[in-house]
């Protein structure tokens, strides 16, 4: 997935537009090779692996958090109700039904009455709290109660200005929501409270959710403190598992009764998660599986054998008074396993002993490593460390299989094992990142994804730690390894940013980081990743302002695509291909291209029958076509050459394709030229095809419709 860079282009006289003749018609960039385009749709596949289930359910959405799961209900919304999957959509209202679902979860904490009561009295309320505590809940039903026609969330890129004004976006007798977190507006407002007081009142009631990071000087009037009690997280589980298991009663009241599932929550920080593991009990209770097996699978149980496995071995009966002893190399090759869970056991091992040998640095200098050649084997390592043997496809085999792969033999446990070393063994901090940074600049891919993913991992257990020891020297990174640098640094901010408690952190550090030069591959790169999925607005806006003719953030663009936001891809490169200046339109053309190679739900040819990205698609083709690059011609060409095939194949895609051809021509001699060469070219693709004639049935039904 490496950046081929900015092709050359002679300089252009910026009053040209995208029409003029002005560009050079003999550019020669090679076009994208299968072999390019295979390994990212490897590593992108190798990255969703490393991701919990729940993120890659459906998209960026929610998926298993389900309703009534804090800050997961703006993803709910804004995935569902507009239809898209993303997380930055316009203005749209809430279902009615989808309310009545959440209320049904919902447990109602301190702050609720007050801020039903505070909308009552004053239409305009700032809710402060942690993100993930489950404020976008309450601020949902709050907003519902107050007013009396429903709820509506507010594009929180817009800012909160536009709604003291006549037809700003507040609608009568509607309840509104904007979510302020990252925004610069957040910190303004102040100076717009008394204005939006006097346009809510009575009328339009709106909630301003805010993180707890805000400061309240000017706001004490208006500001709701979201509290979080000590008991609301069991209470938001028990009522997710009473919901979700109505026709397993017996099994919800003995999940409920267990005392290791309470221990479990003092471990989870956010509603997300505890909604997310309330589905993933219920998923386990109806296939039928042992409540005592289900809570020991559990992130306290896990931690607590995650614990066992990084500590002294118990001793033994018969054993005498000698303490029994694990040798670092042990240890080394048990955080060797969690990190490269799914790898060959060669591999394992081998870095394993890299990792002791770090280990070993924090040692007292009169202590002497010890390979243990012949006192131990790497069977006595496997023992010790909890871990199975699978195939490819995750079939068990034994050890010696020729495509063997260790795997821990729970899930959760390599995140447990990490987490305790994390907080428990803070001597081995050190060497364990030193450890990880010589794996992400090494050639195997895979070996590269899973070690920036743990990077990522460490991120939430100390974000200030490792943002400062690895993110920012790898983001910054100008030596050789630069390039491998700045994908993991993306990769682990990828990982890090599904904790809710991140999410605005990583949003933040990214945007400061388009800001600055030096860090401008680096954002580029985080971008290209299931972030810029999240915030498509945000990241296509900073992604504009890193092109700025030095840089080609296609890459960055195609994956944002991949990932979910296809209408706002789609649109923002309609406005790239008219653009006056030559790396956006560049840009637009190879996207284009790209975008066009995906099959599946991932189709571009999806959009045919949609009218907004439609329209956005006619645009952005008829730019290519008409464009006064060779180039770029010869790309669309191409493009439409691959959707005439695809409709050879794919029979019910021949009308949607035929009616797309026969729109992009417009009246005037750019429409006529257009129109002759799509005959010809649909006449050379049969000639081409022999058998393919769905060209030939297109070139009738728009000689047809252009006839008339």
């Amino acid at each position: 997935m490496t950046d081929p860079g900015r092709e050359h282009e002679l300089s252009e006289d910026s009053s040209m537009g995208p029409g003029d003749a002005g560009e050079d018609e003999a550019q020669t960039e090679p076009l994208g090779t299968d072999v390019e385009e295979e390994q990212a749709d490897h590593i992108r596949l190798l990255r969703q692996r490393g991701l919990p289930e729940y993120v890659m359910a459906k998209g960026v959405e929610a998926g298993a958090m389900g309703f009534g799961s804090g800050d997961a209900a703006t993803t709910m919304y804004k995935t569902t109700y507009i239809g898209t999957q993303t997380i930055d959509p316009v203005d749209g209202p809430v279902l009615d039904e989808d309310l009545d679902r959440l209320h049904d979860l919902y447990i109602e904490p301190p702050s609720h009455t007050a801020l039903v009561n505070h909308l009552k009295r004053h239409g305009v309320a700032v809710l402060r709290g942690a993100p993930g505590s489950g404020r976008h809940t309450a601020a949902l039903l709050a907003a519902r109660k107050a007013g009396r026609r429903g709820v509506v969330i507010l594009d929180a890129e817009a800012g909160v200005r536009r709604l003291v004004k006549e037809d700003g976006g507040l609608q009568p007798s509607r309840g509104h929501i904007i979510v302020g977190d990252g925004r610069a507006w957040a910190n303004e407002l102040a100076q717009v409270l008394i204005r939006l007081r006097d346009a809510t009142y009575g009328r339009s009631p709106l909630v301003i959710v805010v993180d707890d990071q805000v400061p309240v000087r000017d706001l004490m009037d208006h500001v709701v403190e979201h509290t979080v009690e000590d008991d609301l997280r069991f209470k938001v589980l028990e009522r997710h598992l009473t919901v979700q298991l109505d026709d397993h009663p017996e099994g919800c009241r003995k999940l409920l009764e267990h005392e290791r599932l309470r221990d479990d929550l003092r471990g989870r920080r956010a509603m997300t998660e505890v909604a997310g593991l309330a589905t993933q009990l219920a998923r386990r209770v109806r296939d039928g599986e042992d409540t005592d097996q289900i809570v020991q699978s559990l992130g306290a149980e896990m931690r607590v054998k995650a614990a066992n496995l990084l500590g002294p071995p118990q001793k033994q009966a018969g054993e005498g008074t000698r303490k029994p002893e694990v040798s670092l190399w042990s240890r080394a090759f048990l955080l060797s396993c969690a990190v490269l869970d799914g790898t060959t056991l060669s591999r394992v091992s081998r870095e394993s002993h890299r990792l002791a040998e770090l280990l070993h640095g924090v040692r007292s200098p009169s202590s002497v490593p010890e390979m243990p050649l012949f006192e131990e084997s790497v069977q006595d390592w496997l023992h010790r460390s909890d871990v199975e043997f699978t195939d490819r496809d995750g079939h068990p085999v034994g050890p010696r299989h020729p495509e063997c792969r260790v795997r821990i033999s729970q899930p959760g446990l390599g995140e447990a094992i990490m987490e305790v070393l994390w907080h428990d063994h803070s001597g081995a901090r050190g060497p364990l990142l030193r450890w990880l940074d010589s794996l992400v600049i090494g050639s195997e891919e895979d070996i590269r994804v899973l070690a920036s993913q743990t990077v990522g991992l460490l991120a939430t257990f100390d974000w200030a730690y490792v943002h400062e020891e690895l993110l920012v020297p790898w983001a910054s990174d100008k030596s050789e390894q630069a390039g491998r640098r700045h994908f993991a640094a993306a990769w682990a901010l990828e990982r890090a940013v599904v904790d809710p408690l991140l999410a605005s952190r990583v949003r933040r550090l990214l945007w400061r980081w388009s800001q600055r030069r030096e860090f401008h591959a680096c954002a580029q790169t985080a971008y290209g990743t299931r972030i810029g999925a999240m915030f498509p607005d945000e990241a296509l806006n900073n992604l504009e302002r890193i092109a700025s003719g030095t840089r080609s953030v296609w890459p960055a663009v195609r994956e944002i695509y991949s990932a979910g936001s296809r209408p706002q891809v789609l649109k923002r490169l309609a406005d790239w291909s008219a653009s006056s200046r030559h790396w956006l339109r560049d840009d637009a053309v190879k996207c284009l291209q790209r975008l066009s190679r995906f099959g599946g739900e991932r189709a571009i040819t999806n959009f045919f029958k949609e009218p907004e990205p439609r329209d956005a698609l006619l645009q952005l083709t008829r730019n290519v076509l008409l464009s006064s690059s060779r180039l770029h011609r010869e790309r669309g060409w191409n493009t439409m050459r691959q959707w005439v095939e695809r409709a050879d194949d794919q029979p019910e895609l021949e009308g949607l394709v035929a009616d797309f051809v026969a729109e992009l021509p417009e009246p005037g001699d750019h429409g006529d030229g257009l129109r002759e060469r799509f005959l010809f070219y649909l006449r050379l693709w049969r000639y081409q095809r022999r058998d393919d004639k769905a060209a030939a049935r297109i070139g009738s039904f728009v000689s047809e419709r252009w006839s008339m």
